[in-house]
C-alpha cells in the first residue's frame, strides 16, 4: 500500500499517511502496545475527522461516498491488524507447545479463522487441538530429550562403509574427510584402512 495510490483515490495526506503507517504496522507483526495505543489515537482522530466532514458536508453525495469509502478501508485495516496480532500470538503458543511449523499447523487446520481467540487476542484450546495431532503426526513436533540422533563424531551414519571393499567410493570418502573427518577415521579403521 503506497500514500500516493490513497491521495489518488481522494485521501488527504493527512489521512494516507495515517493509513499507511497503520498498514505498515499491522504487517510488521507484533506490535508493542505503546505503537498499538499510538496508531489506535492516530485512527480515532481520523475517524473524528471523517464524522465531522461527514456532518459539515451532508448536501455532497460524492463526499459523502468518499468518506463511506474511507470507513470500510479503516475498517479493513482494523481487521487486518487485529488478525495479524491474532495470527503472531498463536504461533508464539503453537511454538511454545513444541510445533515445528507453525504456519503449517495454522494451514492443516483451514486457516486462522478456525481457532478461538479471547478478547485480547490470545488464542484458546489449542492445546486440545494439538493433543490428537502429536498421536497422528508426531514429526510435526520437536522430540523431546536430546533431540534426536546425535553420534559422538558428529553428522549422520553413511548408508555404507566408503572405505569397506563392498562399498568402496573414493567421492563419499572425500567427502566425508572433509565434512567429518573423525567419523571419517573411525569407518577407515573399521575397514582396515589407516588414514
Amino acid at each position: 500500500m503506497k500514500k500516493e495510490d490513497l491521495i489518488a483515490k481522494g485521501l488527504t495526506e493527512e489521512h494516507a499517511k495515517i493509513c499507511v503507517d497503520a498498514w505498515d504496522d499491522a504487517m510488521k507483526g507484533y506490535v508493542p502496545k505503546e505503537r498499538f495505543d499510538e496508531v489506535n489515537g492516530k485512527l480515532k482522530e481520523a475517524n473524528g475527522t471523517i464524522e465531522t466532514l461527514k456532518k459539515n458536508n451532508t448536501d455532497n453525495e460524492a463526499l459523502q461516498k468518499q468518506v463511506k469509502q474511507y470507513k470500510d478501508k479503516v475498517t479493513e485495516l482494523e481487521t487486518a491488524a487485529a488478525n495479524t496480532q491474532k495470527e503472531y500470538a498463536l504461533k508464539d503458543k503453537l511454538k511454545e507447545a513444541g510445533v515445528v511449523d507453525a504456519d503449517y499447523i495454522i494451514y492443516k487446520q483451514g486457516g486462522l479463522d478456525k481457532f478461538t481467540f479471547d478478547r485480547d487476542g490470545k488464542p484458546i484450546g489449542v492445546d486440545d487441538i494439538l493433543k490428537p495431532m502429536k498421536e497422528t503426526t508426531p514429526h510435526l513436533f520437536q522430540k523431546s530429550g536430546t533431540g534426536g540422533y546425535n553420534p559422538t563424531g558428529g553428522g549422520t551414519p553413511p548408508a555404507k562403509n566408503p572405505f569397506a571393499k563392498d562399498s568402496f567410493n573414493l567421492t563419499e570418502q572425500g567427502k566425508l574427510l572433509r565434512e567429518n573427518p573423525a567419523q571419517a577415521r573411525e569407518l577407515a579403521a573399521a575397514a582396515g584402512v589407516k588414514l
